[in-house]
């Protein structure tokens, strides 16, 4: 039995390393327009400091659990905080986008070793007793933590003192964290391997690939001929393909990186769709209210990271809620809460304007943290309960990757909906505008007036900044509507998943009781007869 020192240290060095690649992708978000603005590159651009991050995440974590069993899961998340270290320093030094973005690719492939192996390591150091409340650590350190300092920090820093220093501290702290993982932590072998998957793998990373330019390009102004672009058709029907390719060598292969096998569980494959709409939560639509603080309500940093933080000590504080109420109540009931309030939350973004204050926002982010943080551990430990026991590890590993995939195709498909729709509601409050109106006539004159006894003006250039005025607003008003529409489709979908997910999961309960009635039966014939 492993001594409490040893497992203090082992759960540290995880839930560190972890908490710092969740800043490294937080600081992005914060620090986006700083970075873009000093190293001089395009709009375009800007939306793969981020994104390269998340891909390199999604390409690795499939295949994390057979480098684990292969090497060693001590091996492979020392290496996974290796790569991190190296990628972040190179980060920090970055002079062009060229190197920025390869530094965010390799953060995201060293993140995608340290996701799954580190919640690997903590479901084979944990007895089995302790392993909820683990998990739920795991949630609350690493993204309630990662989330309640990392956007406060970020924010502060990007703007009082430089975007760098934020990768130099990551630097600095994983260092010492891998001198710990070298020292103190014992190796745990894995299971015996066979071949590595290489086409299977292949095919797939090239389908999350080229959907992902695809989806990133496609609703973009600068893209020539939109979603009829031939490249972007070219990248639809590469993707459709590799997938193609990917389902028929998986169910071929002996031992595939993704088991397909998992998905006949229908508890455990709802409840990877419900990880896809949490990790869009997570990052996506939390990324998305800090853009609306600091580009629509025209908020500091600093300032918006502070209002983040009711966003991140919720979900802290209420993982560990969670812990206690499924010792009380079913694991599908706490699931089921957390997913209604983050489908609450959703809707209530509604009440969002252009001139919304401090005080509506904090309550939908409090809100939001609060139901990640009851349903994000409860789903996790609903989906490894559906699942047999020799398959919970990969099991753990796909619940990983549906989770960070919901993070960079989740901030994709908001993008898009946010481009459709703001179009739409600037054409309809353009048309309230009209300088024909009466009413809008005088309000044009009353700011032309305000303009010209605020500024003296004497050249006529009232009437083109009270145009100007207007047009902003507009354009403000139909990006804030835009992106409460999006969240309000999101809601609506997290809402149907709910449902199917609660079917399902009172279908399983009722099976297990059958079973278990059954099973206790043949036991008390059993004993009679003896």
């Amino acid at each position: 039995m492993k001594s409490i020192s040893y497992v203090f240290i082992v759960i540290s060095n995880i839930l560190i390393v972890t908490f710092l690649a969740v800043l490294a992708t937080v600081s992005t978000i914060m620090a986006g327009d700083v970075i873009q603005g000093e190293l001089a590159f395009s709009d375009d651009a800007s939306t793969w400091i981020t994104t390269l991050n998340l891909l390199g995440i999604n390409t690795v974590v499939p295949v994390s659990s057979w480098f684990g069993d292969r090497f060693g899961y001590k091996k492979m998340f020392a290496t996974g905080t290796l790569i991190f270290v190296c990628s972040s320093l190179l980060a920090a030094f970055s002079f062009n986008f060229a190197m920025l973005g390869s530094a965010r690719f390799l953060e995201g492939i060293g993140s995608g070793f340290i996701f799954p192996i580190g919640l690997a390591i903590i479901t084979q150091t944990l007895p089995p007793d302790k392993l909820p409340f683990g998990l739920i650590l795991y949630v609350m350190a690493a993204f309630g933590a990662g989330f309640a300092i990392g956007l406060p920090l970020s924010g502060y820093l990007a703007q009082f003192y430089s975007w760098r220093i934020i990768f130099l501290i990551i630097v600095l702290v994983a260092s010492l964290t891998f001198i710990s993982i070298i020292l103190f932590q014992d190796n745990i072998p894995g299971e015996k391997t066979t071949r590595f998957d290489y086409f299977g793998y292949i095919f797939f990373a090239l389908f999350i690939s080229a959907l992902l330019i695809a989806l990133t390009y496609g609703p973009l102004p600068s893209t020539s001929q939109g979603w009829r672009s031939p490249y972007i058709l070219g990248c639809f029907l590469v993707a459709f393909v590799a997938l193609i390719l990917t389902i028929l060598i998986e169910r071929k292969y002996v031992a595939p990186f993704l088991p397909l096998g998992l998905f006949r569980y229908p508890v455990y494959t709802t409840t990877c769709v419900a990880m896809f709409l949490l990790g869009m939560s997570i990052f996506a639509s939390v990324g998305t209210m800090m853009q609306y603080m600091m580009d629509a309500l025209k908020y500091e940093r600093f300032v918006s990271g502070k209002i983040g933080i009711i966003y991140g000590l919720p979900l802290g504080i209420f993982s560990i809620i969670a812990s206690i109420l499924i010792k009380k109540l079913p694991v599908p009931i706490v699931t089921a809460i957390g997913l209604c309030l983050l489908v609450y939350s959703y809707f209530l973004n509604n009440i969002l304007d252009w001139q919304t204050g401090p005080e509506q926002i904090l309550l939908i982010l409090l809100l939001r943290g609060i139901a990640i943080g009851l349903s994000l551990g409860p789903a996790t430990i609903q989906a490894l309960q559906s699942i047999p026991k020799e398959l919970k590890n990969k099991g753990a590993t796909i619940l990983t990757f549906f989770r960070q995939v919901g993070g960079t195709y989740g901030g994709t498909l908001i993008a898009i909906l946010v481009i459709k729709r703001q179009i739409f509601h600037a054409a309809r409050f353009g048309e309230q505008t009209n300088l024909q109106l009466p009413g809008v006539q005088v309000a044009a004159r009353n700011l032309a007036s305000h303009y010209k006894s605020t500024f003296f003006d004497r050249t006529g250039n009232a009437q083109a900044l009270t145009k100007a005025t207007i047009v902003q607003n507009i354009e403000i008003q139909a990006y804030v509507q835009a992106i409460n529409d999006a969240l309000f489709i999101f809601g609506w979908v997290t809402l149907v998943v709910t449902v199917i997910l609660m079917i399902f999961s009172l279908l399983q309960w009722q099976k297990n009781k059958k079973a278990f009635k059954i099973e206790s039966h043949h036991a008390l014939e059993t004993t009679n007869r003896s």
